[in-house]
């Protein structure tokens, strides 16, 4: 059993191999085995955007910044304002892009399943 208790901050955050846009950290990671929780904190620079699908469920809570939300489905094309307090829900496999559209970082929180 793992328990422990963290603080997620900014100055923790940085590039990762596989994500070229912004900067992320995981505090929560796969098990071994391939199944489990992903949790940690991300955040894309004024003008910067990411956009990608996944097997995984997905959960993308904004802690500050002002950004947008885009995604398909059913064929259907989406928008959503993303600022502090909205959070941003996607079940798997569905192609989305975040943007960052305002003059400060766009700080969340995402927890994947």
């Amino acid at each position: 059993m793992t328990v422990w208790v963290k603080e997620f901050r900014e100055d923790e955050l940085g590039p990762i191999e596989f994500v070229p846009q912004g900067a992320w950290k995981r505090y929560v990671a796969l098990e071994k085995d391939g199944r489990g929780l992903i949790m940690g904190m991300g955040s894309l620079a004024p003008g910067e955007e990411i956009s990608h699908a996944h097997i995984e469920e997905e959960l993308f809570f904004t802690l500050k910044g002002q950004g947008e939300a885009f995604w398909e489905d059913d064929g259907k094309e989406f928008k959503a304002i993303l600022k502090p307090g909205v959070a941003f829900y996607k079940t798997s496999n569905i192609f989305h892009l975040m943007r960052n559209t305002g003059m400060e970082p766009l700080v969340g929180i995402f927890v994947k399943v």
